[in-house]
């Protein structure tokens, strides 16, 4: 992808953690479950009649009291129970399928959420994989995910079904004794105060959490990765001391979220005692005047009781809705970004059955990572079909960023990148790319075996396809030897082969989809000498009747090319073949005689 030189000139972006509540974000969150209409309908039906049940029971149990037990109905009584038994297989009945749809509901919202925000990924710009560490981005498909998730478990029914809740049993009360229940009118603002209070600084805080979090990630995913490097360097302790720094933010972070989130708890539990108490106070005051029955203190224990579960269950959803927003804000975030190179500006008489022949200009391009720090200035060439052009140049001279523009990674602020005579953003990416090949430094295997990652350029391609390119490569008996030949499993990125190894399967993957263009980025850096002659000559035929760029630090790897550029300082500052620039005695030369 890009240099080190590149990408340092890219400034990291920084996540704003201090806002409060976005309604737009929980709209956003809410409209996944369009699909869900029907079993919606039904998980509220089924909710109400729990509702139903649990307003009714406490009443059954007044009427018990008051009109079976004190009198010694027996019979009555028995009646009421066998009633009351049926009512409660209703309520259980009821509230296990609720529970159902409402796993069903959220699972699939997070399935459909989690495909789009991996499916968004996909076709992000490179600009976005080289301003974001790997950590902080499989922060956001995984950890932020899972706040979601906890979210879910807290109940996706509790808001709507626990209000439906709060509104029966406050008429249920008033309807029993208007007197005990000015109970509420003590205890309820006090919650509404308590949520109110704290819920902004909840948000606020799990915002930062989640933040710290994905940065933490970001550095264990870099460690993990860099292991080798950093046990070579004996950079163990300096790690463990950067990771304490960076998980110490994370824990400073927590610890001041934690607390407030136990005070809101405590807090509404303490509420929920407090109205028993005031209900046996006034319950009592008022049976001792006779104005009260027994029953009535005893449906108002239950439902008083019952009035705080779901204000817990409330409080509840809403600290993890805290967290969750913050969550669902990042993922959005994600969604949303902006592509740097897009499709937008296609040629009306594309047509996608036409084929490319392979000429490939540059036009008086400049192009910047970052405002007008320009690494390459005014480039010009033409590459005509067929040919071999070789870019060589120090590092940092702007050889790879002429790959990312011929690759349309990145779009040239200035000038343009014409195929036939077509500029390039006037092609379809995916199009484009079908047509071409690039064998990278970094060979990016990925897990599976030989056939299955030869077969990332021609998915349909045969076994016996793949042996030919092996083959042809001059190679095959070096597959032949590993264990199961091209079935061999290569593991996690390619790590039970060597690196020559990974190298060859990534020339293999390219040359497998015939390109007209193939465009080779150091791709020989980790061959051996044995190895790399046989690919070099294989690569002599293999590139005839296409056109072939060829980055390469050592020089003697591209002697044969048709062309040689010459870079420095982002500027073509020679052309010509290796002989005719090594009898110019300029910079090509001299980098030759540095090689020698």
């Amino acid at each position: 992808m890009l240099n080190k030189g590149s990408t340092r000139q890219i400034p990291l972006p920084r996540e704003e953690v201090s806002r409060g509540f976005d309604w737009t974000i929980l709209r956003r969150l809410l409209g996944y479950l369009r699909g869900y209409t029907r079993s919606l309908v039904l998980m509220y039906t089924l909710a109400i009649i729990a509702v139903g049940c649990t307003v009714t029971i406490p009443l059954l149990l007044q009427i018990g009291i008051d009109r079976y037990i004190v009198p010694g109905d027996l019979r009555g009584l028995a009646k009421l129970l066998t009633f009351l038994a049926a009512l409660l297989a209703v309520l259980y009945w009821s509230n296990r399928y609720q529970g159902i749809l409402m796993m069903k509901i959220g699972y699939g919202l997070l399935s459909s959420l989690r495909k789009d925000l991996v499916t968004g990924l996909q076709y992000l710009s490179f600009r976005f994989y080289d301003t974001h560490q790997a950590g902080q981005i499989m922060s956001r498909v995984t950890n932020d995910i899972q706040v979601l998730e906890e979210l879910l478990r807290a109940g996706l029914d509790t808001v709507v079904v626990d209000v439906l809740t709060l509104v029966g049993l406050i008429a249920a009360m008033m309807i029993l004794d208007l007197r005990l229940s000015l109970v509420l009118v003590i205890t309820l603002p006090l919650f509404c105060l308590l949520v109110f209070g704290l819920q902004e600084q909840l948000i606020k805080r799990g915002r930062r959490i989640q933040h710290t979090l994905s940065v933490v990630n970001a550095f264990l995913n870099e460690s993990i990765s860099g292991i080798k490097v950093i046990r070579t360097f004996a950079r163990e302790d300096e790690n463990i001391r950067n990771f304490a720094r960076i998980n110490q933010e994370y824990y400073e972070e927590a610890r001041t979220f934690y607390p407030l989130n136990a005070l809101f708890w405590q807090s509404v539990v303490t509420l929920g005692l407090t109205g028993t108490a005031l209900v046996l106070l006034g319950g009592g005051i008022l049976l001792h005047r006779e104005a009260i029955s027994l029953g009535v203190i005893a449906a108002f224990l239950v439902y008083i009781n019952r009035f705080f579960q779901p204000l817990q269950k409330i409080s509840n959803m809403l600290n993890q809705m805290s967290r969750a927003m913050a969550s669902a804000e990042r993922i959005f975030s994600l969604m949303d970004e902006t592509l740097q190179v897009s499709d937008e500006d296609l040629s009306e008489d594309f047509s996608p059955s036409r084929s490319i022949r392979g000429e490939v200009s540059f036009r008086n391009v400049w192009f910047a990572y970052e405002g007008e720090d320009y690494v390459v200035q005014d480039i010009s060439f033409t590459a005509r079909p067929g040919e071999t052009l070789a870019v060589v140049g120090a590092t940092g001279a702007g050889k790879s960023t002429i790959m990312n523009l011929l690759c349309r990674f990145y779009d040239p602020l200035r000038g343009s990148v014409l195929v036939d005579h077509q500029d390039l953003r006037t092609l379809p990416q995916q199009w484009f790319r079908s047509r071409i090949a690039l064998v990278m430094q970094d060979a990016g295997i990925f897990s599976g075996t030989i056939a299955e990652n030869v077969r990332f350029g021609e998915p349909r391609a045969p076994e016996e396809r793949i042996h030919q390119v092996f083959q042809d490569m001059g190679v095959q008996e070096m597959i032949q030897s590993l264990p199961e030949g091209i079935h061999t499993q290569v593991g996690e990125r390619g790590n039970n082969l060597s690196i020559g190894q990974r190298q060859i399967v990534a020339f293999a993957r390219a040359l497998i989809r015939d390109p007209t263009v193939l465009i080779l980025d150091e791709a020989g850096a980790y061959l051996d000498i044995r190895t790399e002659q046989l690919v070099h000559k294989a690569l002599e035929r293999l590139r005839r009747g296409r056109t072939t760029f060829v980055i390469a630090h050592r020089l003697a790897t591209i002697r044969t090319a048709d062309r040689i550029l010459v870079m420095h300082q982002g500027k073509i500052v020679e052309e010509g073949t290796h002989q005719e620039l090594a009898a110019q005695n300029g910079r090509y030369a001299c980098l030759l005689r540095h090689q020698r």
